[in-house]
């Protein structure tokens, strides 16, 4: 009888050991995506982190893709080209003005264009907000000169469409201080008084502003309207909005704003097969995804070509053709 038992508890122990080593090889066989974001605090951030959960979750065909932060599109647009010359598979998100720019070679990527970027998909509006305390003597982009004000990352679209609106006012970057702070930092500064202001970006709500209007009293610098539209007839892929008074605590009156629309991008080396079955899985369980932030319901299938002007990856293009909304892109 104890013969028997043992057989049964060595066979048990066998099959385990078997299920483990199965379970063991299926992870290595598993292909890990790099899906690269702006850090914490913006919605870009956020809307990534939801759409690694739902492709994580339903999209199998042995991808794992993994939400990596860094501190903006400058750092996004060279992890994705490294990843293009190692042959990796890579996915970000950012502004499409500012693919845009990598991929023509202009503005901080002169000299560097990234012709292998690729667009996927508009998913989202991007407000620019900069962010003073309610009893700054900042009452214009023009009033920044000589003061200290957290610009984001470097390189980050955050930070090139500060540097673009100061300069419509006159404000030069050797005008003022600026600090290359994440969102975290930038609270922290206008908290202690080490800075004067800052940017914060991101849909509506915007978190990081959220949280620093619901701690601190601020409010936001509004940008003329004509400042505005001469940017947008100027660069492709921004656009300007008005936040309405009572948005957020302390916001007293509507205050326009500039913004641009983010993409979802890969590059050119990514398989056609990766990147249609990732586009496809994200509207096929969209209703989860959209669960994630108000700001995701802008992934919409009639207008996945918003603001883009980067050529789409071929696996994106075959998706959009099959769901019958795809436009041949104007030359």
């Amino acid at each position: 009888m104890k013969g028997k038992k043992g057989f049964i508890g060595i066979a048990v122990i066998c099959l385990l050991l078997a299920s483990l080593w199965v379970a063991s090889d299926a992870a290595a066989q598993e292909k890990l995506v790099a899906y690269y974001s702006p850090p914490a605090g913006g919605g870009a951030f956020t809307l990534v982190a939801g759409q690694v959960t739902v492709t994580n979750r339903y999209m199998g065909a042995g991808y794992k893709f993994v939400h990596e932060q860094t501190t903006g599109t400058l750092e996004i647009v060279r992890r994705m080209s490294v990843a293009q010359s190692q042959k990796k598979d890579a996915f970000g998100d950012f502004g499409s003005t500012d693919g845009y720019n990598a991929y023509k070679g202009r503005a901080e990527y002169a000299g560097k264009p990234f012709p292998g970027l690729r667009s996927i998909a508009y998913n989202q509006l991007v407000d620019l907000y900069l962010a003073v305390p309610t009893n700054s003597p900042i009452k214009t982009y023009a009033d920044v000169k000589g003061k200290r004000i957290g610009m984001g990352g470097p390189g980050s679209s955050v930070a090139n469409t500060g540097l673009l609106i100061l300069a419509q006012y006159g404000v030069k970057k050797e005008d003022f201080k600026p600090y290359y702070f994440v969102y975290k930092e930038s609270i922290e500064g206008l908290q202690d008084g080490s800075l004067d202001g800052a940017l914060f970006a991101g849909g509506y709500p915007m978190p990081s502003y959220l949280e620093l209007a619901t701690r601190n009293n601020v409010r936001i610098i509004p940008v003329d309207e004509k400042v505005a539209n001469k940017i947008i007839a100027d660069q492709p892929g921004y656009y300007t909005g008005v936040v309405k008074a009572k948005s957020y605590k302390g916001l007293d009156q509507d205050t326009r704003i500039l913004g641009w629309t983010g993409t979802i991008w890969t590059h050119s080396g990514v398989s056609d097969d990766l990147v249609y079955k990732f586009i496809k899985n994200l509207y096929d369980h969209k209703e989860e995804y959209y669960a994630v932030h108000q700001d995701a319901k802008e992934l919409k299938l009639q207008e996945y070509n918003k603001g883009v002007a980067v050529p789409f990856h071929p696996g994106a293009e075959k998706y959009f053709k099959e769901v019958g909304v795809w436009k041949q892109p104007s030359k």
